[in-house]
C-alpha cells in the first residue's frame, strides 16, 4: 500500500517556510538600508548645522564665547533637509555642548518597509539614530 500525494503537502510546506524566510530577508535588508540612509542625512545635517550656519563670533575667542547659536544651527540643519525632499518626514532635536562647540542631533524617521504587513509592521519602522559634528576652529 503506497501513500500517493502524501509529500505535496511537504512541499508546499517547505514552499511556504522558504518563501516566508525570504520576505523576512527582504524585509530585514530594506530597513537596514533605510536606517542607513537616515544616518548619512542626519551625520549630514550634523555637519551642516556645525559648519554652514554661520553662527560662530568670528572675532571672538573660544573663550569669550564663539559659540553655535542654537537659533542658527536650527535654520542650518532644515535648510540642508529642505534639500531632498524624500526627507521631509525626518525629525530632528538638537542640542549645543555647554562649551558651545559641538552639535548633537537626534534624528528619527518612521518608514514602511517591503513585506512590512506580513510581519505586523504595517505602520512601518521607527529609526531613532543620533550625529555629533564639531564647529569648526576660527
Amino acid at each position: 500500500m503506497t501513500d500517493r500525494g502524501s509529500i505535496t503537502p511537504l512541499v508546499l510546506g517547505f514552499v511556504v517556510v522558504a518563501m516566508f524566510v525570504i520576505a523576512g530577508g527582504i524585509a530585514a535588508g530594506d530597513a537596514f538600508v533605510q536606517q542607513r540612509g537616515l544616518q548619512a542625512v542626519c551625520d549630514g545635517a550634523a555637519a551642516a548645522g556645525a559648519a554652514d550656519a554661520g553662527d560662530l563670533d568670528r572675532s571672538a575667542s573660544v573663550d569669550a564665547g564663539a559659540a553655535l547659536r542654537f537659533a542658527d544651527v536650527g535654520d542650518a540643519v532644515e535648510r540642508y533637509l529642505a534639500r531632498d525632499s524624500t526627507r521631509a518626514d525626518v525629525r530632528v532635536s538638537a542640542s549645543v555642548s555647554n562649551d558651545g562647540r559641538t552639535l548633537s542631533l537626534v534624528c528619527t524617521q518612521t518608514t514602511s518597509i517591503a513585506f512590512g504587513t506580513v510581519f505586523g509592521k504595517g505602520g512601518g519602522v521607527h529609526h531613532v539614530v543620533h550625529s555629533s559634528a564639531q564647529a569648526p576652529l576660527t
